[in-house]
């Protein structure tokens, strides 16, 4: 753990981050159509020091405020109409046990729920905290499982997976041996569960760093992910690697304690995969890189699944090229033919965030999205999550700006041509790592 004053830790933060603007500097010699481009850049990249510097100042008091895990209780509807929904604030987080709840929540077959704080805790490097199913409801405080320390890890911005044993899985951005982040295991014991995180995995630059997603994981227990940065290739201007897709290999006693990496992206073929994976009943992985490919307005690609492991090199499936869309910071969805959906949180005809469809073919995938939505401002803009489908193929997600107010939008979108797979009792909400009816994993409709 770094002693030095929380104050002065942060302002080194702010000098980090002052760096890299300064080598931006090329943004005011871009075009005005470039400069839209890199406009939501700096955000991603620098994402890591700037919760550095929120950490950092919440832990000198400088910043507070509560920050909740909620649920939404249904109401039966009327015999005519629907009821006002309630919402019950089960856990206020204080600091202490959690800070910044940002990913969601997965839970178990008791309905006990389960996530992260990607800040404070104990040693104020973030936590993963239970919140107990009751007879009356809910436990009104958290149980933290794990208080990261930054040796084992810090700031786990992604959710978790757990496997049928109950042992939970996820990612920490930063901390581990390497201050790149980490591959955490927490282990379901007679009792609860151990009050320290067994670290898979420390990314080391090399393999990989900054994990900014969660895992998915095969029906061997193998573990797939991405870190948004790290790998064999630096980017142009030198203060950026591309990141890399990576396995890590379930064993006989365990885990491998290195990762496997499957691919470093090289920009060409895409960077900065900041989404998790999803995968095909084959083996086949599938997902988005923020920035690279032809255009340098980001990528979906494919990873195959060979007789001996896996392609070294991805399958560019698409490059966006701003009209089509850019930056697509969130995964895919898959419906029953394996289209593949997403979003893309910039371009389009008007320069504020796509929706769009890559549909398979007989021999692979079409070689250029079809922009189901292009966001206009009013209705929405920037929408930097991924979609979620409905029974019916409706599709539903969020913008993070626009709408009337232009603090962000929930939508949805009909007769998208999403075609959903048949119920099967497989993978729920994150809790498991089986594959849906339609052979993808994780499974990719709600409900």
């Amino acid at each position: 753990m770094n002693t030095r004053p929380p104050f002065a830790q942060a302002d080194e933060a702010r000098a980090d981050f002052a760096a890299i603007a300064d080598d931006l500097d090329f943004i005011g010699k871009r075009s005005k159509e470039d400069d839209l481009k890199i406009s939501s850049y700096p955000r991603f990249h620098a994402r890591p020091l700037i919760r550095r510097i929120w950490d950092l100042e919440k832990r000198s008091g400088a910043m507070r405020g509560a920050l909740l895990a909620f649920a939404i209780t249904s109401i039966a509807p009327g015999p005519s109409h629907a009821a006002t929904p309630s919402l019950t604030t089960l856990v206020n987080f204080n600091g202490i046990n959690g800070w910044w709840p940002v990913a969601g929540l997965i839970a178990d077959a008791s309905g006990n729920l389960f996530g992260t704080t990607a800040g404070a805790g104990v040693y104020l490097d973030g936590t993963v905290f239970e919140i107990a199913k009751t007879a009356g409801g809910y436990a009104s405080a958290p149980i933290t499982l794990v208080s990261f320390n930054g040796t084992n890890g810090a700031s786990p911005e992604a959710g978790l997976i757990a496997d049928s044993s109950g042992n939970l899985f996820g990612t920490t951005m930063l901390g581990g041996a390497y201050n790149d982040g980490t591959v955490f295991e927490i282990v379901k014991t007679a009792s609860g569960y151990a009050s320290t995180p067994t670290t898979l995995v420390s990314f080391n630059g090399t393999n990989g760093s900054w994990p900014a997603a969660g895992l998915i994981a095969d029906s061997s227990g193998n573990l797939f992910g991405t870190t948004s940065q790290g790998g064999a290739f630096e980017n142009a201007y030198g203060f950026f690697t591309y990141g890399t897709v990576f396995e890590i290999v379930k064993t006989a006693s365990g885990y491998a304690s290195s990762p496997t990496t499957l691919v470093s992206f090289n920009g060409t073929d895409g960077g900065s995969p900041f989404a998790g994976l999803i995968a095909d009943r084959s083996g086949n992985l599938f997902g988005t890189t923020l920035e690279g490919g032809a255009y340098n307005d980001g990528t979906v690609f494919e990873i195959v699944k060979t007789a001996s492991g896996y392609a070294s090199t991805p399958t560019t499936l698409v490059s966006f090229n701003g009209s089509d869309g850019m930056f697509p910071a969130s995964g895919l969805i898959a419906d029953a033919e394996e289209n593949l959906f997403g979003t893309t949180s910039g371009g389009g005809s008007n320069g504020q965030g796509t929706v769009f469809e890559i549909a398979k073919t007989a021999d692979g995938y079409a070689s250029a999205p079809t922009t189901l939505v292009s966001f206009n401002g009013t209705n929405g803009a920037s929408p930097e999550a991924g979609l979620i489908a409905d029974r019916s193929g409706n599709l539903f997600g969020t913008t993070m700006e626009g709408g009337a107010h232009n603090d962000g939008a929930v939508f949805e979108v009909t007769d998208s041509g999403f075609l959903p797979p048949p119920l099967s009792p497989a993978h729920r909400g994150g809790r498991t790592a089986t594959a849906g009816a339609s052979g993808l994993w994780p499974a990719s409709t709600a409900g």
